[in-house]
């Protein structure tokens, strides 16, 4: 095999992942609910980003119990809540260069409480932003999220 034909070979091996990689940003904390929402509060207000709301997904359910009959929390999960929050700076720079990546806005985290440990799931901007003129601008936020998530002791 000639050394072009490796190098491309190398290649598609070392971008495939990448290719297919998750929407999805998953990591887990080996804490209980309340202390990893509470770390992760305060990590993110470290990096600038405020929450603005959150949503008991779980309360919900709970109360839709009766209606959901025997598809109700299968999987046994205690808390579910979504965080949403927000940079009102990164917003205007996102809607000043491409508007329809405000659809993104506000950004939210997923935290799902099981066995005593706390999931969280992001949807990476930059996963959706493709060429985008407002990339750069998710990109940093999508970093200043991963490291509040691993601040807060999520891996």
């Amino acid at each position: 095999m000639s050394i072009s034909k490796r190098l491309i070979w190398v290649a598609v091996l070392l971008f495939t992942p990448m290719l297919f990689a998750s929407p999805v940003y998953k990591v887990t904390a080996s804490k209980p609910f309340a202390e990893s929402l509470h770390l992760l509060k305060k990590s993110l207000e470290n990096e600038r980003l405020y929450i603005i709301a959150k949503a008991d997904i779980s309360g919900t359910l709970a109360r839709m119990k009766g209606k959901l009959g025997a598809s109700y929390n299968k999987r046994h999960y205690g808390k579910v809540e979504s965080i949403i929050f927000c940079n009102p700076f990164y917003a205007n720079e996102v809607l000043n260069a491409d508007p329809d990546m405000m659809a993104l806005c506000p950004l939210k985290i997923m935290l799902m409480e099981k066995n005593g440990k706390t999931t969280a799931l992001f949807i990476r901007p930059t996963a959706i932003a493709g060429n985008s003129h407002a990339r750069k601008t998710l990109n940093t936020v999508e970093q200043k999220v991963k490291h509040a998530l691993r601040a807060a002791g999520f891996r």
